[in-house]
């Protein structure tokens, strides 16, 4: 990935075009949700944690997925959450390992770039035994973020 910087702006310089399009845009897509999603078991979207936005192939793109607490129900398994596309393709993945009954913060996010028209990213979450229990709450909601952090 070629990242093209932006310059140093001085006193008295002319601001361009190309300089401003070097700058992020920010949030394209939001989604967020309070309420928990239990019994996951096979992969499944996350209620609510899907964003469409209009990409841009010269830009770079971060998806970003956030739940305060993923709980697995048995040992014996592990939780993951996935950021994936609209046709389920993975773009990117966070597993679970944690004794049964503890929750665990997870985090995750993909940068990409010849993103191009409507685009699609979703959160996914599945347990490979047993069951995963995402929490969220008013105070503590499980988000989705994309954002344009510049120009590639």
């Amino acid at each position: 990935m070629a990242i093209t910087p932006n310059t140093t702006f001085t006193a008295g310089n002319v601001l361009t075009a190309a300089q401003m399009n070097r700058l992020p845009w920010g949030i394209m897509g939001y989604a967020s949700v309070t309420a928990n999603q239990s019994g996951i078991t096979t992969a499944v979207d996350v209620t609510g944690l899907t964003v469409t936005f209009t990409a841009n192939s010269t830009r770079y793109y971060k998806t970003t997925v956030y739940t305060f607490s993923a709980q697995q129900n048995t040992a014996a398994g592990y939780g993951e959450i996935r950021i994936t596309d609209g046709s389920n393709v993975q773009k990117q993945s966070g597993v679970i390992y944690q004794l049964a009954g503890v929750q665990a913060l997870m985090c995750i996010s993909v940068v990409e770039t010849g993103l191009s028209g409507s685009t699609i990213r979703k959160a996914r979450a599945l347990t490979t035994a047993g069951t995963l229990l995402l929490a969220a709450s008013a105070t503590s909601p499980m988000f989705i973020v994309v954002e344009d952090i510049g120009q590639a």
